[in-house]
């Protein structure tokens, strides 16, 4: 399994409405998915821009401050 992120270039139409999945832990966890859950975003997003990847931070705006 390979890390990589997929990104329309077109618009998209959804299949339908948006639909209870669960436990979104556990099928992440089943699906071998690596998922952070992180106290303060802003500490990981700085060691981001400092390295070598390829980034995006338009969701960021939906972060809480960061704190002092």
């Amino acid at each position: 399994m390979t890390d990589a992120a997929v990104v329309a270039t077109a618009e998209v139409t959804p299949l339908g409405p948006p639909a209870r999945v669960g436990d979104i832990f556990a099928l992440h966890a089943e699906a071998e998915i690596r998922l952070r859950v992180l106290p303060h975003l802003h500490d990981f997003w700085d060691a981001v821009i400092a390295s070598t990847l390829e980034f995006s931070g338009i969701r960021l705006r939906n972060a809480l401050p960061r704190t002092a």
